[in-house]
């Protein structure tokens, strides 16, 4: 027998991360609704390898493991908690719209504070400013991204997304560690779970949460956050509530390839977990019209309520073909200076990471069971709203 055999339920799964950890307080149990619904998942559904259920689980151990370090950190050093998270700039939108590129190129800028990719996963404790890129535990992430790189290339299998150990990451990584993050849907055979994250689970807690997080990581490195995750368009008045002075990108796209494109993210770390069968049966047309349709009713009702102030537009078309016009048009809006450093920076990362470097991505709506006249309705008071450019047909 494993570790994993006997899992079943959330305190489980505790018990696992504080044997790793040798921690056993935790600070809340806002964490158990959404962890028990995944547990349930994966214990009771055919559609899973055994190997892909102790992955699942794992990987929720590990969620926990954070969450317990975070909160002994926070109970040793309640000092962090006294400085306030001030103006943070969330970028958000549906899936797939460029969100990753402004999030990089906002972190080439020294004034600007990223979430880094593997501070999230291990951030106690807390790196200082100087080393954010310097620390062992990034560089050794990095070298283990190399090699999963040049495994990558040999087999020309193409990437539909990668962050870089060292570069900025998905606040969604934050939210699992709640159990309210569309990470965990990715990995799972039905819509359920996605179903009770946007329909039914408060975020409160996840984004109370997110800003302990954020307090203990700025303890060392200050600076003011910018950060990213296009889920963050569903939850905007939720996030008001703990981040009140927060300001928003919106990325816009087609929203028909951004449809098919994020099919096509989910197509891997489904066939990562799933058996062969379940993966030929996973109801895609449902679980992505559902998530897609929610990504834009939600904001267009927030901005409604609070107004197009806090709001900069993002166009992906804009984006791809002269980013750094969009990104001094950001500045502009932030009122923020725009040095030469940072926009050198700003070029020289355009330059070393071009879109297609991890290889083209082929995919149609199709694939998936939808179709653009069946997603029409969908999308049409988002089109309306703004001025999309409509990209090649699928």
């Amino acid at each position: 027998m494993n570790e994993f055999d006997s899992i079943s339920t959330p305190d489980d799964v505790l018990k696992l991360a504080s044997r790793r950890t040798g921690l056993v307080d935790i600070d809340s149990d806002s964490w158990r609704e959404g962890l028990a619904i995944v547990l349930d998942e994966v214990n009771s559904s055919p559609a899973f390898t055994p190997a892909g259920r102790e992955r699942i689980i794992d990987d929720a151990a590990k969620a926990l493991e954070r969450r317990l370090k975070v909160h002994d950190y926070i109970q040793r050093h309640p000092e962090v908690l006294d400085t306030p998270v001030e103006r943070p700039i969330f970028t958000l939108g549906m899936p797939r719209t460029g969100t990753t590129v402004i999030s990089y190129l906002l972190d080439q800028d020294p004034n600007r504070r990223s979430l880094l990719h593997w501070e999230c996963m291990t951030p106690v404790p807390p790196p200082a400013t100087g080393a954010l890129r310097t620390d062992p535990r990034c560089l050794a992430l990095l070298e283990e991204q190399k090699q999963i790189l040049e495994l990558v290339r040999a087999a020309k299998m193409p990437l539909p997304h990668w962050e870089d150990a060292d570069g900025p990451t998905e606040c969604m990584f934050i939210h699992n560690q709640d159990f309210k993050g569309l990470s965990w849907d990715a990995f799972l055979a039905s819509p359920r779970y996605a179903r009770w994250l946007i329909n039914e689970a408060d975020m409160t807690s996840a984004y109370e949460y997110q800003k302990r997080y954020l307090q203990v990581l700025q303890s060392k490195a200050p600076g003011t956050w910018s950060l990213k995750m296009p889920s963050h368009s569903v939850y905007i008045d939720t996030l008001l509530q703990v981040f009140p002075d927060a300001r928003f990108i919106w990325a816009h796209r087609d929203p028909f390839k951004a449809t098919g494109s994020l099919g096509n993210l989910l197509t891997l770390p489904k066939s990562m977990v799933l058996t062969p069968e379940a993966q030929g049966s996973v109801d895609w047309a449902t679980n992505l019209t559902e998530q897609m349709s929610q990504h834009v009713a939600r904001p267009l009702r927030s901005r409604e309520r609070i107004g197009d102030d806090r709001f900069f537009d993002m166009y992906y078309h804009e984006m791809m073909n002269d980013p750094m016009d969009v990104i001094r048009r950001i500045y502009e809006w932030l009122g923020d200076p725009f040095d030469a450093e940072t926009e050198a920076g700003m070029r020289n990362w355009l330059a070393a990471h071009p879109q297609d470097r991890f290889g083209q991505n082929a995919y149609t709506l199709d694939e998936y069971g939808l179709t653009v006249e069946g997603l029409t309705p969908i999308f049409a008071d988002y089109l309306e709203k703004f001025d999309i450019e409509m990209e090649s047909a699928l």
